[in-house]
């Protein structure tokens, strides 16, 4: 084999592929990028048995052929040539990798006992925007517990019916749903459970602009866009995922605030200085035209912040993890965002004033 292609394309679809490799893999031959080179086209794959990322860029491919390199270590060389083009050729063994004005060798791996690319059967496709998806995933994923034992809440919840896309995670404290509409419907009812790795993955390897081309099958999902695939194994469990339109409560029943975003956090922020892991709670206390948030920690101290609030429903109290909040609100784009309560012990529902289709829904903590 021998290759020649720009640093910076290669260093680009390095990094792509580079997510599922762990630091410390459990297998060595997990460690390794698959390069392989036929035509003009040179793709790299890398994969940690349940999910799988390949990516193909352009290249002078001077001599096909594949080999299977130490990934982390390749990674590291290539971001630190400073020569505007590699060349990469395979003698025997040993793999050169080659710029004007230096050479370095490495020993092949042995590519036989690298996992062949996971073969996508059958199944539902659709298209949306990539931005979409990837926001619908990062807008999820914080409400997952990955060490929990169910397998339905080690992941998210992707369910289709007709044009109607719903993303949904919980970890039965919180909840987030991010609904999306699609440009053709489809004629299934799909419900699937991403897993929690997926998303992250996903998460830093979707493009900003562009359409992604999504597949899902009986146990896999796979992702195409521009040159690159992703393929995951799915999580088993979907048919006991909770019924999370039961738990979002009906807004025009509650009784609603707007706070600035900004604000809001801001205040949580400060509040959140005075608890614990073991006293994490913070009062709400709401009255007209005013909110009160209050905590005192044993062995910290005591905060208290006042707001000037549009309310007039009546006294409440409300205790809550401002964390659970701290995290919803980092996720809010826009300037104002909703609060709807009912009682101190019925969840509460967040969204963004100007997005219906981005729900948080939190079970409050039990005042004393």
């Amino acid at each position: 084999m021998e290759i020649i292609v720009n640093r910076e394309t290669l260093t680009k679809a390095l990094d792509t592929v580079s997510g599922v490799i762990a630091s410390k893999p459990a297998m060595m031959i997990l460690g390794g990028i698959l390069i392989d080179a036929k035509d003009s086209e040179i793709t790299l794959t890398a994969t940690d048995l349940e999910n799988t990322i390949r990516v193909s860029v352009s290249g002078k491919v001077a001599q096909k052929g594949t080999v299977l390199l130490p990934g982390r270590k390749l990674i590291s060389l290539v971001k630190q040539l400073g020569e505007d083009d590699v060349r990469i050729v395979r003698k025997d063994n040993q793999v050169n990798i080659q710029t004007q004005n230096s050479i370095y060798s490495f020993f092949v791996m042995d590519q036989e006992e690298f996992p062949k690319m996971p073969k996508f059967s059958g199944g539902t496709t659709l298209k949306m925007d990539a931005s979409s998806f990837r926001s619908a995933l990062q807008n999820t994923k914080f409400c997952i517990y990955p060490e929990e034992p169910r397998p339905h809440f080690r992941g998210a919840l992707l369910e289709i019916k007709g044009a109607q896309c719903a993303f949904v995670a919980t970890d039965t404290k919180r909840l987030a749903v991010v609904r999306r509409t699609l440009g053709a419907a489809t004629s299934e009812h799909v419900r699937c459970l991403m897993p929690y790795r997926f998303l992250s993955l996903a998460g830093d390897i979707l493009p900003e602009d562009g359409e992604l081309e999504i597949s899902i099958g009986k146990n896999q999902i796979f992702l195409k866009f521009n040159a690159c695939f992703v393929i995951s194994q799915l999580l088993e469990g979907s048919q006991d995922f909770p019924d999370y339109e039961r738990v979002i409560p009906d807004e025009k029943k509650l009784r609603t605030v707007l706070f600035q975003t900004a604000a809001l956090q801001s205040t949580l922020r400060r509040i959140a200085l005075f608890v614990t892991e073991r006293h994490n709670k913070v009062k709400f206390t709401f009255s007209t035209q005013r909110l009160t948030i209050a905590v005192s920690t044993p062995d910290v101290g005591e905060a208290q912040e006042k707001m000037t609030i549009e309310y007039a429903g009546g006294d409440q109290n409300i205790a809550f993890n401002p964390e659970f909040l701290l995290e919803f609100l980092s996720r809010v784009e826009g300037e104002r965002v909703l609060f709807g309560f009912s009682a101190e012990t019925k969840p509460v529902l967040l969204r963004p004033e100007s997005d219906a289709d981005f729900l948080y829904v939190a079970m409050p903590l039990k005042l004393d």
